[in-house]
């Protein structure tokens, strides 16, 4: 596949790797957007990031920045800065670092996935979900930030294992945030802090249109159990979803409303699409009307 030029991909910013998976003085070979990339990282610890084209040349990335332990990177002209998570500042939350994960779908198929209420009770259960409570209770969906972020708050299920740290099933309260097509963030109700929440998040790098790397993150309220069992925990939750995003068909989401009927839980799925439609984005998109 080759690299794309659609600018509004082109111009957002992109996790490529964890920093600490890049030792001093070494550097690995990554995609994004179809291009092939070169991350190294000196013996002082700085990132630097070049592309490689096809005739050999190498063509120097200059917006490489570290935050939150990740590294980011745009091969665009981004008009904003990388997304705001003030959470990774509060060290009362354990940071767990999830890894990363290749899928062979598209970026936009594994949010939609990842803030579908109406899959806990089918994919997740027993953990987020049970049969005997598959409803989905109403919700609301907001755009903020001048339309830039897709917000969907008021969030509720039954879940009998919420998180590592649960004992008993609870109905537990969520906000899902959108901040960019390829990044989703969970604000989730801390079962051990009252009124506080934990905060799960998916940053994408789409390799392709079709085949994405996952990297997740994890800030939550746990001093009972391990980053070990919580990790095993989350991976346990994240294999049962890409069992089902690698059987979607098609793999690029479709943006007609006539390709895959909606249904009132789908309320977050349909704003989604609209709002990804509006963006002019293409990549990773399957515009062909129904």
């Amino acid at each position: 596949m080759t690299k794309t030029t659609d600018v509004v991909a082109l111009n957002d910013w992109y996790v490529v790797t964890f920093a600490d998976e890049i030792a001093l003085g070494h550097s690995e070979r990554t995609r994004l957007l179809g291009q092939d990339l070169l991350l190294s990282r000196d013996a002082a610890g700085a990132f630097g990031c070049v592309m490689l084209l096809d005739d050999g040349a190498q063509v120097p990335v200059p917006q490489v920045v570290e935050r939150y332990g990740f590294v980011w990177v745009t091969l665009g002209e981004p008009t904003r800065d990388i997304v705001s998570v003030p959470e990774f500042a509060d060290h009362e939350r354990k940071f767990i670092h999830r890894g990363r994960i290749g899928v062979p779908t598209s970026g936009q198929r594994i949010i939609e996935n990842f803030f579908d209420l109406s899959h806990f009770s089918f994919v997740h259960t027993g953990t987020l979900g049970a049969y005997d409570a598959a409803e989905v209770p109403r919700y609301a969906v907001e755009f903020r930030d001048q339309d830039s972020e897709l917000w969907a708050i008021g969030c509720s299920f039954v879940q009998p294992k919420a998180s590592a740290v649960a004992d008993l099933s609870s109905t537990v309260y969520y906000d899902y945030r959108i901040p960019s097509p390829f990044i989703s963030i969970i604000y989730k109700d801390s079962l051990i802090r009252q009124g506080r929440k934990d905060v799960i998040g998916l940053f994408i790098q789409p390799l392709d249109e079709e085949r994405c790397t996952v990297h997740s993150f994890a800030l939550v309220y746990d001093e009972r159990n391990s980053p070990t069992h919580i990790l095993h925990f989350y991976h346990e939750i994240f294999a049962q979803d890409r069992s089902i995003l690698i059987h979607q068909v098609p793999r690029k989401l479709p943006i007609s409303p006539r390709r895959e009927i909606p249904t009132i839980s789908d309320a977050s799925s349909i704003a989604y699409r609209r709002w990804l439609d509006r963006s002019g984005l293409e990549f990773g998109l399957d515009r062909t009307a129904g």
